[in-house]
């Protein structure tokens, strides 16, 4: 059956077919290695915004030693046009989001119950309601190992007009952490 197929495709005295038929093939292999989300319970986008030009911002609050508080900064910088999210993701309890990176960095708090977070050599990180996460162009899953939803608010600074998610291939680690 392939050989019919490849047949189609090839160009007498040509090696032309081996170029449309690779990208399908990588193509296919990608997709079929991915591993999809499951147990998301609302997964919406409540908010897009744009930029067309770059971004950034600093800002750097002085000590108070009044107060006892230390020193703090914080900085923002995209080059080129920047897209933003926020999104409101409910996960039950087994649920997955499946391996995958984002072209650009993710904010995320559990509003509530708690998901665990595994990087990409499976290093899992507990994270409780009222505590932060952060992903970027590594590849990640989370999951909800409790008994209850885990509710997580999350905002995502990407490239303009990139996907916001992009499946990956489990890491070798991946049967330690129950996502497939």
């Amino acid at each position: 059956m392939y050989t019919k197929i490849l047949r189609q495709f090839q160009v007498p005295g040509s090696k032309r077919w081996r170029i449309v038929l690779a990208p399908a093939v990588l193509g296919l292999a990608g997709a079929l290695s991915a591993t999809p989300p499951v147990g998301f319970v609302v997964n919406q986008i409540v908010a897009i915004g744009s930029t067309p030009e770059s971004v950034g911002q600093q800002v750097q609050m002085a000590r108070s030693p009044d107060a006892g508080d230390e020193p703090w900064q914080i900085q923002l910088q995209a080059q080129g046009a920047t897209d933003f999210y926020v999104q409101q993701l409910v996960l039950a309890p087994g649920g997955y989001s499946g391996w995958h990176t984002h072209p650009g960095i993710l904010a995320g708090t559990v509003l509530s119950g708690s998901i665990d977070f595994f990087d990409e050599n499976c290093r899992k990180r507990s994270i409780a309601a009222g505590q932060v996460f952060l992903e970027n162009n590594q590849v990640h899953a989370i999951s909800n190992s409790g008994s209850v939803n885990a509710e997580l608010a999350i905002a995502y600074l990407v490239k303009h007009d990139a996907a916001r998610r992009i499946e990956a291939a489990a890491p070798v680690c991946a049967p330690s952490t129950m996502i497939p």
